[in-house]
């Protein structure tokens, strides 16, 4: 599944976690401090203010030295797809969860002005509250824009990642043909892997992003909270809680399903038996019957 997309799977996703640590160690200890933001901005300036694009074009310089060197080290026909594609993926989950943040911020602003309407504790006219929602809108607007183009992206990904294991897998076919419902497996499995990393693919990593990217939201909230039930008071409590419960949660629905890939694919097992047999069955009739699909 991995070696018909990906040049040297092993190595190549081990190289590319160590090269992803070491660009965010430069980056937090030097490329970052490059162009600090005084403040941070509210709105659609978030995405376009200096320190936005420097990461944005730091991130691009960091994947194409990445791509290259392994274009260069094991050229592989899906590379530019694999290994490009993964990245602007990568990118574009980064970029909704910043879309995520960016509405967080626009909240404080513009309950602090309805508050402040509503309480009449200061002056608040009728433009100010359009601006306010002005701002919100464009910053929605970028957000269905951007997921529309990268739903779309990944699809199409996802569709040359099964064209790629479906050419590998004719191209050794010789070797296949005697598996138990082989053609069943090039068919249905590739497309039941496509569409299985389509979703929770895309999804683990928007989680994960979400995760880091709130968490300097938590450190600045923890200010607030000094304690947690059952902990008691303890340094950023709230960012323990959020990293603890996810790995917790994650750690509990794991150990809860290990068995069930197993069973999945006994099943699948049986089912393309099954059908192999009705599938002989169509053109000979000493196959197909009772007892043997009993």
């Amino acid at each position: 599944m991995f070696v018909s997309f990906f040049p040297r799977p092993k190595l190549f996703f081990a190289s590319s976690i160590l090269w992803t640590a070491l660009a965010m160690a430069f980056w937090y200890v030097f490329a970052g401090n490059l162009f600090p933001a005084p403040d941070k901005p509210v709105g659609l300036a978030t995405f376009w203010s200096a320190s936005a694009l420097w990461f944005d074009l730091y991130f691009a310089l960091a994947v194409t030295v990445f791509a290259a060197a392994w274009m260069l080290f094991a050229p592989h026909p899906c590379a530019t797809w694999s290994i490009l594609g993964s990245a602007l993926i990568l990118f574009t989950s980064y970029f909704q969860v910043q879309v995520s943040v960016a509405i967080n911020s626009w909240y404080g602003p513009f309950y602090d002005l309805v508050q402040a309407a509503l309480s009449k504790s200061a002056p608040v006219t009728v433009e100010q509250f359009y601006n306010e929602l002005s701002t919100f809108a464009g910053i929605a607007l970028v957000a269905v824009v951007v997921g529309v183009m990268t739903r779309f992206f990944v699809s199409h990904y996802i569709f040359r990642w099964r064209t790629a294991m479906n050419d590998f897998y004719v191209a050794n076919w010789p070797r296949l043909r005697t598996i138990e419902g082989a053609s069943q497996r090039i068919q249905e499995d590739t497309m039941r892997f496509a569409s299985t990393m389509e979703g929770l693919g895309v999804n683990l990593i928007s989680a994960v992003l979400t995760l880091l990217a709130f968490l300097p939201v938590l450190v600045r909230l923890s200010s607030n909270v000094t304690e947690l039930p059952l902990f008691g008071s303890i340094a950023y409590p709230l960012v323990f809680a959020a990293v603890i419960w996810s790995i917790l949660g994650t750690g509990v629905l794991a150990l809860i399903g290990i068995r069930l890939p197993g069973i999945e694919f006994f099943n699948q097992r049986v089912e393309a038996a099954y059908r192999k047999e009705l599938v002989l069955g169509e053109d000979d009739t000493a196959r197909a019957n009772a007892p043997t699909l009993s």
